[in-house]
């Protein structure tokens, strides 16, 4: 199963980097921190709000 690929050498093996030199990547990565960034601070606003309702300190 593990030797099971049909590549038998890595010579002559490239890699090809779509974003290299652009600024994609860093794009990408903003939308990921505030794609991540929205539930927290939507959990935190309720969660606050929840305890003025209920008579938190």
């Amino acid at each position: 199963m593990l030797n099971s690929s049909p590549i038998a050498t890595w010579e002559g093996a490239a890699a090809f980097f779509n974003w290299a030199g652009s600024s994609g990547a860093v794009l990408w990565f903003v939308v990921m921190a505030i794609l991540c960034l929205i539930p927290v601070l939507t959990a935190w606003q309720a969660e606050n709000a929840a305890e003025k309702q209920h008579g938190g300190d």
